[in-house]
């Protein structure tokens, strides 16, 4: 009882202890990810008829022009998908935009890590 005690506490400092910086790659992979997510999120919300004005108006109240343009160039590509496509496979339709926008991220070029929230 006491190893299986002590392998607990040790597992547990192991967890507690500091996390590497993340280097500006994986800062990079880690903002695009949120991009793809945020793309998600859209397709989401426009499956759910919420209209083009909202998502835009949501969008212009981000700071860092950045990723505003960013999601504001996602919700064009979004809202300019057909209907039956995007409700056909609802699952399907998300999946394929979050990947396609977090690759796109990924090969944007860029001299500095936006400031963004992770959605």
């Amino acid at each position: 009882m006491k190893k299986v005690y002590l392998l607990a506490v040790i597992a547990a400092l192991v967890g507690c202890s500091e996390k590497k910086p993340l280097t500006p790659e994986e800062q990079w992979h880690g903002y695009c990810t949120s991009m793809g997510n945020a793309a998600r999120s859209i397709m989401l919300d426009r499956q759910s008829a919420i209209q083009k004005e909202q998502a835009v108006e949501h969008a212009n109240k981000i700071d860092d022009e950045f990723t505003k343009t960013f999601i504001l160039d996602i919700i064009d590509q979004v809202y300019a998908l057909p209907e039956e496509q995007i409700k056909k496979d609802k699952d399907a339709a998300r999946d394929q935009i979050k990947a396609q926008i977090t690759e796109k991220c990924l090969t944007t070029p860029h001299d500095k890590l936006p400031e963004y929230k992770q959605f």
